[in-house]
């Protein structure tokens, strides 16, 4: 294949950013390309390729960069840091199943797997010493899965997951630590988060959703494993316990933010909306997702009709994103002055034929989300990926402070490859 690597969520270069046909040529077998890549911000970054990016990425062409922090104290101690980089692989009895030739197939949902990978292995382990407090750096690399991820003790199926703490995403911290029993990460988000095993034995790693049969219209819980943390009886020699039951205040984050906050209610500059087209799909599909309008979950958890998925392609379906003018996905050109700060409301289009959940990601620069169906954003964090429910109406503000062409687009792989992107302009130096 040829190729070229996106170097997701860093604020770089543009000739480095890596998606042919905008920053740069495809490197074609044989040939090779230098990147020469500043990292400005402290997190967990990754890289993957920017054409058919449903076959190469899917087939395991991603890794991840940590960009350790300048300050020592940027971070809560902790007795350890791990990396979690979370997949599924779609295979048969023989291999993987087969990805389209001339386009993507799975076009409609995307391509779900039926094998979960944390690392690249199925059965990802990690040994820790009672009371140990770890530090999990969570990527999702997967094309189309959300993941919402927990610690449960194994063996007591009724037990209350174990406290995760909430501490960065994506671009950096939060404005506040906040404590949950899950995290929920769309495909290619970032999550900083901590957890504290006090007591010795095993914990499952979980991805706990709500699946839904949309021929029977029934919702169903799914459990599955990603892997297992193992805590010996021994103590730990330093105890975090103090510094992880505290939910800190960042307020460096909170100073960084402060100068966009009079932007947060005014009215948008820009309005996207997120939608599809089909045409020539068989009848039988057509008549089966019309259970979609009475059978409604706004995030599309499981493949639930791999068939018809299957069967969709760039010739039926085509993803959209639409401006307020109506022009729509390539054809769109947005141009900015460096250091514009522009306000971009998005629509997920409930309406259409299949309604389902959108990562949106924009590339090269850093955006906060100030509100979700009318509800303001309490805890802000510099984002670069934003997940979009089905039906959902999103405030973002972008700050514009990389010049070049960068692109915007779903970033789930067989949306991305049906042409769901745009282009904008950054002008100035």
């Amino acid at each position: 294949f040829p190729t070229a690597v996106h170097w997701h969520g860093v604020r770089l270069e543009n000739r480095y950013d890596g998606v042919p046909g905008i920053t740069q040529d495809a490197v074609q077998p044989g040939d090779s390309f230098r990147y020469q890549i500043y990292f400005p911000d402290a997190g967990i970054y990754w890289y993957h390729p920017h054409l058919r990016e449903d076959v190469q990425q899917e087939l395991g062409l991603a890794g991840n960069v940590l960009v350790e922090p300048v300050a020592s104290d940027y971070y809560a101690p902790v007795n350890r840091e791990a990396v979690l980089m979370l997949d599924d692989l779609l295979l048969d009895e023989n291999s993987v199943v087969p990805f389209g030739e001339e386009s993507a197939n799975y076009m409609l949902m995307g391509r779900f797997g039926n094998v979960f990978l944390t690392n690249g292995e199925p059965e990802y382990e990690l040994e820790t010493d009672a009371g140990e407090v770890v530090r999990f750096f969570v990527t999702n690399v997967s094309n189309t899965r959300t993941f919402n991820i927990s610690f449960r003790q194994d063996g007591e199926p009724s037990a209350t997951p174990l406290p995760i703490k909430v501490v960065a995403s994506d671009l950096g911290k939060f404005e506040r630590e906040v404590m949950a029993q899950s995290v929920v990460i769309a495909p290619a988000e970032r999550y900083v988060i901590e957890v504290q095993f006090r007591d010795p034995g095993s914990f499952s790693l979980l991805n706990q959703v709500q699946g839904i049969n949309h021929r029977m219209g029934a919702f169903r819980e799914e459990v599955s494993s990603l892997g297992t943390v193992t805590v010996s009886d021994t103590r730990a020699p330093l105890d975090y316990s103090g510094a992880f039951d505290a939910e800190r205040t960042n307020d460096d984050v909170i100073a960084d933010i402060d100068p966009y906050r009079s932007e947060f209610e005014r009215a948008p500059d820009h309005e996207i909306t997120l939608t599809l087209e089909v045409d020539n799909l068989p009848s039988a599909i057509e008549q089966s997702m019309n259970y979609d309008w009475v059978y409604f979950n706004p995030v599309e958890w499981t493949g639930t009709m791999p068939i018809m998925n299957w069967a969709t392609t760039g010739a039926e379906v085509r993803w959209i994103l639409r401006d307020e003018s109506g022009t729509e996905n390539m054809d769109i050109l947005w141009n900015f002055n460096l250091n514009d700060v522009v306000k971009i409301r998005i629509y997920n289009d409930r309406s259409a034929f299949h309604a389902m959940q959108h990562p949106l990601h924009i590339h090269g620069q850093r955006f906060l989300v100030l509100s979700q169906n009318g509800e303001p954003s309490t805890n802000l964090v510099w984002k670069d990926t934003v997940m979009l429910p089905s039906g959902s109406t999103t405030d973002i503000l972008l700050e514009l402070s990389n010049p070049g062409r960068w692109m915007a687009h779903c970033h789930i792989a067989e949306h991305l490859e049906s042409g769901m992107k745009l282009v904008f302009d950054v002008e100035g130096s």
